[in-house]
């Protein structure tokens, strides 16, 4: 999401089975469309999340030092897509149907008004948080090292491309597998809450300002991904987001 840098068939025909070990499957009732979509647990679902969340720490720092913040910052993300993406192939999901992969210009454009309406609730949010906690160090940090680093044309390429990034990682990880499979599981309440919070956690700021931040920002993308059964709309909302707090930041507002 923004702000860790400012510190992302019908259904009718499918059958969500459950058992007690914890386990979804989905079998498709159709003779016709005889897809495979293997079984994927719930509990080895946030146990991939919070295997990535500790890569993310280790190997982020690791990029940093390495490689310097731009590549870091894109490096980080694409942490975020890689374990979740790899487990999914692993169990031989369909993954375009698993996460709701679907383009068309419907859905571009509920991304952009999702995005207005994310914005709206994130400006709030950070307003109420500001009146309660003050000014988050997390947050100023981030805000100069993303000033500094897009002083040069290669610094800009670095961070624009990590901010468009964002919204195809993050919510690739949180939005369609994880919220994905706790709803299969649970219902849509606590497989949003449980999504946002995680999203929170990614974006770690002892003054909780990033976290709560972060979370109410899940919550609207966790509805905004049910509400369309799309992970474009998510998509899209989260990274013109990004992009659009880039650009009034570097304009000095």
């Amino acid at each position: 999401m923004c702000q860790r840098f400012s510190r992302f068939a019908s259904r009718s025909k499918e059958i969500s089975l459950e058992t007690s070990s914890g386990v979804e499957s989905l079998a498709v009732t159709n003779p016709t469309e005889q897809e495979k979509v293997a079984a994927v647990s719930t509990i080895e679902a946030v146990l991939v999340i919070v295997i990535t969340f500790f890569m993310v720490l280790s190997f982020g720092f690791l990029f940093f030092r390495i490689l310097g913040p731009g590549l870091a910052l894109i490096f980080s993300e694409l942490i975020i897509l890689i374990l979740p993406l790899g487990y999914l192939l692993f169990k031989g999901v369909d993954i375009k149907r698993y996460v709701r992969l679907d383009v068309s210009p419907k859905l571009i454009m509920l991304g952009f008004v999702s995005g207005a309406i994310l914005l709206f609730v994130n400006v709030v949010v950070s307003l109420v948080l500001l009146t309660i906690f003050g000014e988050s160090q997390a947050v100023i940090e981030s805000n100069t090292m993303i000033t500094e680093l897009s002083a040069s044309p290669s610094g800009l390429i670095a961070v624009t491309t990590a901010l468009g990034l964002a919204g195809v990682c993050e919510e690739f990880a949180f939005r369609g597998f994880l919220q994905s499979t706790l709803t299969r599981r649970f219902s849509f309440v606590p497989a949003v809450l449980i999504s946002a919070f995680a999203f929170g956690i990614f974006h770690f700021d002892p003054q909780l300002v990033y976290i709560l931040s972060a979370l109410s920002a899940g919550l609207v993308l966790g509805y905004v991904y049910h509400r369309w059964n799309s992970y474009i709309v998510a998509v899209i909302a989260h990274s013109s987001v990004n992009l659009l707090v880039l650009a009034i930041l570097l304009l000095g507002y």
